[in-house]
């Protein structure tokens, strides 16, 4: 079966160009001689180890597989170079052995034969989760998932990637997700997946530490961050190690990480913090665009069915070129520019923002336009956040506090005939009658005395048991997340049926 596989052309490209003249995929590992007669990847450990003492055993170890995977490549698999400096990639199909050219330049040794098939393919054209599959940070990795070699071979083709709808089957445990980064480079998750290999389900402040320690300590990263995408969106997990020894400048081994791929240093901050990113929310990710070749007549209609304000016009990989909006479509017919989208396209650059974004840093934005264009690192048109949709989210995330809030205030006022020596002995030691927290009123109703005088026409235990639930949300709350009304929408249930029980015992005034 025929694999497919990233192999870059350095961490500056400086392999690039001579691997498509040559016709070649080409390693690095100056230090190390022929391996011609490396039968195995330990003997390939050995001599990797030996050549390169002054590094630690973790990045000899991602060095190790990364080698091995460039020697065991199969005649007739696919190979992608994305190229440094270019939003291209090229793929190719190796066609020979791998071989040592002793006679060529350090860093160029290492190589195999390959039939450049497209060198110039747009990376717009690949989608995401294929692009994020690359692996940024290592020189050479497998493309192994959601029938990545067959989009691979799609795209040497047609140009085209056909993509994948399908899930992402998660590993087992950590222990699982380890072993699939060192085997193949990286793997790729959901957010969700990921936090539960710990434990986790909600990105707590605990959450997010917990897990990002727990990667740090198995040598391993998370791209995007798994904060700044939706619980279900996809992640990719890959070394944190230095992808390749390179030469610098200077003669000497630069272990910097290869980030040919996304175009972003490997020590960019990430900002993994409990922030709102746009990418967290739900966004609609059916945008109607309309081509700048189109006939204008094609957007009036989009606009007029659709009632839009704006159009995103794209190109055939979906890359935002501008907008077309009814004051621009206005001065185009005044200029007697009225035949193509194109003629008629603000001559403004949109309002665009990616997923990584600190949201109420764009919120004036949304206000002001009434939505927001989501563009990948292509700047491919991948969503849209509008105002209406902001307003929703807000909503779910302002309601529980203002529920629990009218609660705690109708409890203050249902038990405010409670004295001091009413109360219970263990609730008595830590509060006053008029002072109670909503987690002590459990015990106050579950107390015989108290529940008589109360006087309430419900069950006891019933309500103790609602009093108890609504207590505990409350304390969930109280650890901020990003994704509490996901995940507890049964619970807000729970409380506004306790304020409904709470407002017959604590009646409002009467004006």
């Amino acid at each position: 079966m025929v694999r497919a596989w990233t192999v870059r052309g350095g961490e500056q490209g400086q392999r690039e160009q001579y691997a498509l003249d040559k016709g070649l995929v080409i390693a690095g590992w100056e230090e190390v001689g022929d391996l011609t007669g490396c039968e195995s990847i330990d003997d390939l450990g050995t001599i990797l180890a030996r050549a390169y003492s002054d590094e630690p055993a973790r990045t000899v170890e991602n060095w190790k597989h990364q080698l091995w995977r460039f020697i065991a490549m199969q005649i007739d698999d696919l190979v992608v170079m994305p190229r440094k400096f270019r939003r291209v990639v090229a793929i190719g199909r190796l066609t020979g052995p791998y071989e040592y050219h002793s006679d060529a330049a350090p860093g160029f040794r290492h190589v195999r034969p390959a039939e450049w098939i497209r060198t110039d393919v747009e990376r717009a054209a690949i989608g995401g989760d294929l692009r994020d599959s690359m692996g940024a940070f290592l020189t050479v990795s497998e493309l192994s998932r959601r029938n990545a070699a067959q989009r691979v071979q799609a795209l040497a083709e047609t140009g085209a990637d056909p993509g994948y709808d399908g899930g992402v089957e998660p590993p087992a445990d950590s222990d699982a997700l380890e072993r699939d980064v060192t085997e193949e480079g990286t793997r790729q998750l959901t957010a969700r997946d990921l936090m539960s290999l710990w434990g986790w389900q909600r990105r707590t402040a605990e959450t997010v530490d917990f897990v990002d320690r727990a990667l740090a300590e198995r040598g391993m990263r998370v791209d995007p961050h798994f904060t700044e995408v939706q619980l279900d969106g996809l992640v990719t997990v890959s070394p944190q190690t230095p992808a390749v020894a390179e030469q610098d400048t200077k003669g000497t081994t630069a272990g910097g990480p290869d980030t040919s791929a996304s175009g972003t240093s490997a020590d960019a901050d990430t900002d993994a913090d409990l922030s709102w990113r746009i990418g967290s929310l739900p966004i609609a990710d059916k945008v109607v665009t309309v081509s700048a070749q189109a006939p204008l007549g094609d957007a009036l209609l989009l606009m007029v069915e659709g009632d839009f304000s704006q159009l995103p016009v794209v190109n055939q990989y979906n890359v935002l070129r501008g907008v077309i909006t009814w004051e621009s479509i206005a001065q185009a017919q005044l200029a007697e520019r009225k035949d193509t989208v194109g003629e008629a396209m603000d001559p403004h650059p949109p309002r665009t923002a990616q997923t990584r974004e600190e949201l109420f840093s764009r919120i004036g934005d949304i206000q002001h336009r009434g939505f927001l264009l989501i563009v990948d690192e292509e700047n491919a048109v991948r969503g849209i956040l509008t105002a209406s949709d902001l307003s929703h989210q807000l909503r779910l995330r302002v309601e529980p506090f203002t529920l629990l809030e009218e609660v705690e205030r109708r409890l203050r006022r249902a038990t405010g005939h409670l004295t001091d020596e009413d109360l219970p002995d263990h609730v008595r030691k830590r509060s006053r009658a008029g002072n109670l927290s909503l987690g002590q009123y459990p015990f106050v109703v579950a107390d015989n005395a108290c529940w008589k005088k109360l006087g309430w026409p419900f069950g006891q235990h019933d309500m103790a048991n609602r009093l108890k639930a609504v207590a505990d949300y409350r304390n969930r709350l109280a650890h901020w997340d990003i994704d509490a009304p996901d995940q507890e929408a049964e619970a807000l249930v729970v409380t506004r049926k306790l304020l409904k029980l709470l407002k017959v015992v604590d009646r409002d005034p009467t004006p």
